[in-house]
């Protein structure tokens, strides 16, 4: 696998030990840049200002879900923004939300609790 030290990452999640479990994996994986929200509002700031090789995003969340945020990103008069990889973390795997995450062009669907062996083979396949 290539080296992918540097690459942007943004964690978005509303529980603070998620996102720190998530940013310890992802340092587990390789050393990549990683910048963190802990709402949809904050991430597509952060989105904007940091500029993500890759967003990862728990769907269920307080006032912007995952859905509604890639939706929003999606539909982002910036085509860098609207181009932008988001790869969804969730415990809720029931095949119509899947559906519903797929039909919003999303880049991945991992099911928590991720493990780094998964994580670093979906990252390389968005980021090689």
């Amino acid at each position: 696998m290539s080296n992918l030290e540097g690459r942007k990452i943004l964690v978005v999640d509303d529980d603070r030990f998620i996102r720190s479990t998530i940013k310890l994996v992802l340092r587990a994986i390789d050393r990549f840049v990683i910048a963190e929200a802990d709402d949809g509002d904050v991430a597509l700031v952060r989105t904007d200002e940091f500029k993500p090789d890759v967003v990862l995003y728990d769907i269920t969340m307080p006032r912007m879900g995952g859905l509604e945020f890639v939706a929003q990103l999606r539909s982002h008069p910036a085509e860098r923004m609207r181009l932008t990889p988001v790869v969804i973390l969730t415990g809720h795997a029931e095949e119509a939300t899947v559906h519903d995450a797929l039909r919003l062009h999303i880049s991945g669907f991992l099911v928590k609790p991720v493990s780094p062996k998964a994580l670093g083979v979906h990252l390389h396949k968005l980021l090689d």
